[in-house]
């Protein structure tokens, strides 16, 4: 997924991108919690897509500067771990707490609320090493089993990796369209291989993630290189903040949405970098920006542990009171990641940033005080959706 702006371009915040990457997450809220809301949202999948794009777009924005005055690849990964880390050690935290009580609760009727995994005390240990490594576990079927929604997040690290170990050669234009064209045939291909593009989900589809993440982020890159140059008519904010969800409320085909992530939705970005909201519009954008990554992160395991909590202490089933009940977990799970933002994700982030990345030292003739975008948290770096991140597993 994406975040703020780098302090070194504040003229550029790019806030209606973060409000995008913030309606996405939602989005996927809304597809994955069917009990609360039913399927008003069958294709929201594609907000996965959506989060590659803005990452690359803004991790280029944020980093392409300080990569030619000499950040080196291992300070960069370092940075995106740490961005991400603390949020994710949550998740991961919430699915060990899910683990627990479907083993104190399996059989009974609450199960019914977790289908897609049956905890034993092994594999639990088999998988929690790799889990706190932010790592995909090779033994089970989806990546991250206590937080599946985790897999996006990695594919886009992956990414992150390919992009700075290469990005001398990707400095050639020439060669960073090779690599969106050829991404895109796989990532095409493979499509049509599973019909489906919700690629990387699990290890079956691992491949055409691969190719899904490398031709988005990829293309994020390329529009933020381009994207000054680039005249498009101006759309106000908030038309653009509602694209996703009118594409997602329809029941899409594989083709349709193959066509949506090849060039819908980076044309949204490109619009979306061209249109800073004002107002109650900018607030509203960056709250959404904000809470985006812990949204799309957390929401998950909350879902289904508000499920269950409910279902099994209060007898309470919450399909009986969709959508109603869904709105009130929609708005408690963004206030709450608001908070959770302020309170814990970006202090997290600068004690880890202390500890683990001293300010760089760079020779000058007249002292200047240290940049504060070497600070992760300085930097547009929430990426994910994102994801996300991505088939109603996404």
């Amino acid at each position: 997924m994406v975040s703020n702006v780098d302090e070194r371009m504040k003229d550029r915040a790019f806030r209606t991108l973060d409000g995008i990457r913030g309606v996405a997450a939602l989005c996927i809220v809304v597809l994955h919690s069917h009990r609360y809301f039913g399927d008003p949202l069958p294709s929201a999948q594609m907000a996965v897509d959506l989060f590659f794009v803005l990452s690359g777009f803004v991790l280029a924005h944020a980093y392409e500067e300080r990569f030619r005055e000499g950040m080196s690849p291992w300070r960069f990964m370092l940075a995106r771990y740490v961005r991400l880390y603390p949020v994710y050690l949550l998740g991961i935290i919430l699915g060990l707490v899910q683990a627990l009580c479907m083993m104190r609760y399996q059989g009974q009727e609450v199960m019914e609320n977790h289908p897609e995994q049956e905890w034993t005390w092994s594999q639990l240990l088999v998988d929690l090493p790799f889990a706190a490594l932010m790592l995909p576990d090779p033994f089970a079927a989806a990546l991250f089993p206590l937080n599946g929604i985790m897999w996006s997040i990695f594919f886009e690290l992956l990414a992150n990796l390919v992009w700075v170990l290469s990005r001398r050669l990707l400095e050639s234009t020439k060669v960073l369209v090779g690599v969106v064209l050829v991404s895109g045939a796989l990532f095409t291909g493979a499509a049509f291989w599973w019909d489906s593009t919700a690629l990387g989900v699990g290890w079956n589809t691992f491949a055409g993630g691969l190719a899904r993440v490398l031709y988005s982020f990829m293309l994020g890159v390329l529009l933020h290189r381009f994207h000054r140059a680039v005249r498009v008519p101006r759309i106000h904010p908030l038309l653009l903040l509602g694209v996703l969800p009118a594409l997602a409320a329809f029941d899409l085909s594989t083709v349709s949405q193959l066509f949506c992530a090849l060039v819908v939705l980076p044309l949204l970005v490109l619009l979306g970098a061209k249109a800073e909201p004002q107002g109650g519009t900018a607030f509203l954008c960056t709250r959404l920006g904000l809470a985006s990554y812990a949204v799309y992160a957390l929401h998950k395991r909350l879902y289904m542990l508000s499920c269950g909590i409910l279902l099994q202490f209060f007898g309470l089933r919450v399909e009986q009171y969709a959508p109603w009940g869904g709105l009130v977990f929609l708005v408690l799970l963004v206030s709450g990641c608001v908070l959770l933002a302020d309170r814990f994700e970006t202090p997290a982030r600068r004690a880890l940033s202390r500890r683990l990345m001293p300010p760089l030292v760079v020779p000058r003739v007249i002292a200047s005080p240290p940049r504060q975008s070497e600070d992760p948290d300085a930097g547009p770096d929430n990426s994910r959706p994102q994801v996300g991140p991505s088939s109603k597993n996404s």
